[in-house]
């Protein structure tokens, strides 16, 4: 393998763990940070931890994430257009909020949120569904359906890797099934739970596809390094 080449392996495997260790941290540190800042426990989504003090965190690790997976390449076109329209639909739904939805503990400490007494610093509203539902579809055609393609077939940690991307793709669309039932049989429910098992199965398989874990045994060639050969005429 060139030096060019396998740099480029390197390089690939690492970006795939950054999409998923930003993915996997985000839920956690925004929740734990309104937890621990304000003592919210927690929110309607994910989403509405926009209007927390962990707004600039959760745009940051989403904008981040999205800017992560516009850069992702493979040989297949498709896959390259798939994974830059998903990056760019993750920084809209982190730049274009959903509409202000406010913590029970912050709407007891002051009454005037969500009313026109109270002015509310936020971006252009009336997008966020939209980038939401463009995100969860392609990301879901990524794991479920292309990851295990580019998986070859030669090893068993492959067989395995191949196993994780299509579980974490079916916990994704049962997430996503549960966010549509309880929007549509309960009025105030919380979508934070069924988002946070979306995001997390999301982000476990780019850790597997960047082989944080699962990863291939080194080839022995690499493995073992060569021993120095003595010089020519020179006593052993």
């Amino acid at each position: 393998m060139e030096a060019s080449e396998h740099q480029c392996i390197v390089s690939y495997r690492t970006l795939g763990r950054m999409i998923g260790w930003a993915g996997l941290l985000m839920p956690v540190v925004v929740r734990g940070g309104g937890l621990l800042v304000e003592g919210i426990q927690t929110t309607d989504s994910l989403s509405a931890y926009y209007y927390t003090s962990m707004r600039d965190i959760f745009v940051s690790i989403t904008v981040l994430t999205g800017a992560l997976l516009a850069c992702y390449r493979t040989a297949h076109r498709l896959d390259n257009v798939v994974a830059t329209c998903a990056g760019l639909a993750a920084i809209g739904l982190a730049l274009f909020p959903m509409d202000p939805t406010y913590a029970a503990e912050l709407l007891v400490r002051y009454p005037d949120l969500g009313t026109a007494r109270h002015y509310s610093n936020h971006g252009a509203l009336g997008y966020h569904l939209l980038f939401a539902i463009t995100f969860a579809v392609l990301s879901f055609y990524l794991v479920f359906f292309r990851f295990g393609a580019h998986t070859p077939a030669d090893s068993a940690q492959a067989s395995r890797r191949r196993i994780v991307y299509k579980c974490c793709g079916g916990i994704m669309l049962l997430s996503f099934a549960a966010i549509v039932l309880l929007g549509t049989a309960a009025h105030s429910a919380s979508f934070f739970w069924p988002e946070t098992a979306a995001v997390a199965a999301f982000a476990i398989a780019w850790l597997v596809k960047g082989e944080a874990v699962l990863r291939d045994p080194l080839p022995l060639h690499r493995a073992i390094p060569a021993q120095p050969q003595p010089a020519s005429g020179q006593r052993r």
